[in-house]
């Protein structure tokens, strides 16, 4: 049995929408491939592991972004080699933004991100509340959106995926990045145990580093039964809300 460790920043403060029951996916799903799962909460003034297979971010208000900021800076080093080695990165929202260039504010303020991930984020004003349906390469992922941002990619950066439903990254009609093994994105739900096969290709993503077995196993059965109860509720309430052509 392989041993792998899952960080997840600042749960504390940045898993205010559900965000550990993206952390319990992952877990779940490993642990039924025969994999050993540590998950180490990374607070404020703790200490970063030295191996990491996983980091896992989720989000939060303005205030608690603001609370975590500065160690968040301290240990930007640390995540940056985390990356640069090939560790995988799964980020929500806010968390997403601040691993991000930067995030700007609506009085005119910015708060300075990580640079892990290719996109500037901007606070607006108006709220984006809804269902979302995403046309990536893991398949249809579906979820819900409570944000004020508009994230702008990089040049040459690619989206998670094309709407079908929803407002994305409110520019044009893409949701999300992809930068190899790092996903930043905005559906929530919590938006894992809703989509297996894109857990299955954050999973994929950690094991093939490690030189794992990626396999399946009958005991994610009840978990896919649930996920494509609840999807479908998503894409029948969504489909009658709005659609892109």
């Amino acid at each position: 049995m392989s041993a792998l460790t899952i960080v997840q920043l600042y749960p504390d403060e940045l898993g205010v929408a559900g965000d550990r029951g993206n952390v319990m996916a992952l877990t779940k799903r490993l642990e039924h491939a025969g994999h050993s799962v540590t998950v180490v909460a990374h607070e404020v003034e703790s200490e970063l592991p030295t191996d990491v297979d996983l980091v896992v971010v989720g989000n939060g208000p303005l205030s608690a972004m603001r609370n975590i900021h500065s160690d968040l800076l301290t240990n930007g080093d640390r995540l940056r080699a985390l990356r640069e080695s090939g560790v995988p990165v799964f980020a929500y929202g806010s968390g997403a933004e601040l691993l991000g260039h930067s995030i700007s504010l609506l009085d005119g303020g910015s708060l300075e991100g990580l640079g892990i991930l290719p996109l500037r984020a901007t606070r607006v004003a108006t709220r984006s509340v809804g269902y979302v349906i995403v046309d990536s390469p893991f398949g249809q992922i579906v979820g819900f959106e409570d944000n004020a941002s508009r994230w702008t990619l990089d040049s040459g950066a690619k989206p998670l995926g094309i709407l079908e439903a929803g407002t994305g990254n409110g520019e044009g009609s893409v949701e999300g990045v992809l930068d190899g093994s790092a996903i930043g994105t905005q559906v929530g739900g919590p938006v894992l145990p809703l989509n297996p096969l894109l857990t299955d290709a954050i999973i994929a993503s950690v094991t093939e580093r490690r030189g794992l077995p990626a396999t399946s196993s009958a005991g994610n059965e009840s978990l896919e039964l649930y996920a494509t109860r609840a999807r479908e509720v998503i894409i029948s309430h969504a489909k009658h809300v709005f659609s892109r052509i």
